[in-house]
């Protein structure tokens, strides 16, 4: 089925959003190609902005572009992953760290709030978001926006991989007792409990990846 077409003033970033979403979705798999004419001529735009979008995703390490054949779907590599999980350990705990003193019962409750969405999510794409929010909500007392937008950068090839080679049923009792620890000691100040739990939480996730990773590479 067609994607429904959009509006004439339609910036890169929106279709960026919207060719995220269908990879996300599965509609390109690894190493798909994604071809420039057949996308501005599905979605009703020129060429331009379809440029540009494929030129956003691959610096966030969706895309691999081909010159002269188009855009690949990238799959990350083992050694990949595991850089991109040292990296988030490093700026996420120093978000967490930043954010710890300045939760208030208005940030915890929105924590909670969020916990109890991704526990009901039963879709892929809702359990990818939903734990996004909740990352988001848990660093943004930091007021740090470009270490939030690196970390946006960092999880963006992870969930897209996450989001079609694994479910909201990979570790979901785990995800969730992590992150209503993380709550508990969030919300009584203590800073190294945190940092454990959310190490803890960063490692176990990093398997269950590399291991998905793995059983693709073997199919």
């Amino acid at each position: 089925m067609l994607a429904s077409p959009l509006t004439a003033a339609t910036t890169a970033s929106a279709l960026a959003q919207r060719l995220r979403e269908a990879i996300d979705a599965g509609r390109w798999r690894p190493g798909e190609l994604l071809r420039q004419e057949q996308i501005a001529a599905e979605y009703g735009v020129s060429r331009i902005p379809v440029r540009e979008a494929l030129a956003q995703l691959q610096s966030e390490g969706l895309l691999e572009i081909a010159h002269y054949r188009g855009a690949r779907v990238s799959r990350p590599q083992p050694g990949e992953i595991d850089e991109l999980f040292d990296l988030r350990l490093m700026v996420e705990g120093d978000l967490l760290a930043r954010a710890l003193g300045r939760h208030d019962q208005r940030s915890l409750r929105e924590l909670t709030r969020l916990q109890d969405r991704l526990e009901d999510a039963d879709d892929q794409l809702g359990w990818i978001s939903g734990d996004i929010a909740f990352h988001e909500a848990l660093y943004a007392p930091a007021e740090r926006p470009r270490s939030l937008t690196l970390f946006r950068q960092l999880r963006a090839p992870i969930d897209r991989f996450s989001a079609q080679a694994l479910g909201p049923g990979a570790r979901k009792q785990g995800w969730a007792d992590e992150h209503r620890r993380l709550i508990s000691a969030v919300a009584a100040s203590d800073a190294a409990a945190a940092r454990t739990i959310l190490e803890q939480h960063l490692q176990a996730t990093r398997a269950v990846v590399l291991a998905a990773c793995s059983e693709q590479g073997e199919s």
